[in-house]
C-alpha cells in the first residue's frame, strides 16, 4: 500500500506537523497549504518544483525563500 509523507519548512524553521501521512499528493499538498493559511500565511503559491536526487517520487515544492514542503512516496 503506498502513501505520502509530508515535510515542511516554515518561515525558515523545519516544523513538526500534526498529520504527516496521507493516501495521496493531492492531500499533502492541499493539507499545507490549509496549514499556510491557518498560520497567517496568505497568498502563498508553488514557485517552484523538483524532484530531489532525481527521484521523481520525492519532490519538493519551493513557495518562497522561507516556506517549502517535500512530499515522499512510499510503497
Amino acid at each position: 500500500m503506498k502513501y505520502y509523507e509530508l515535510s515542511a519548512v516554515v518561515n525558515g524553521e523545519k516544523i513538526r506537523l500534526k498529520r504527516s501521512i496521507f493516501k495521496s499528493r493531492g492531500a499533502a499538498i492541499n493539507y499545507m497549504f490549509a496549514y499556510y493559511s491557518s498560520h497567517y500565511l496568505y497568498g502563498l503559491q508553488v514557485e517552484d518544483s523538483f524532484a530531489l536526487n532525481g527521484n521523481k517520487h520525492n519532490v519538493e515544492y519551493v513557495c518562497n525563500d522561507y516556506n517549502r514542503f517535500v512530499v515522499t512516496r512510499h510503497a
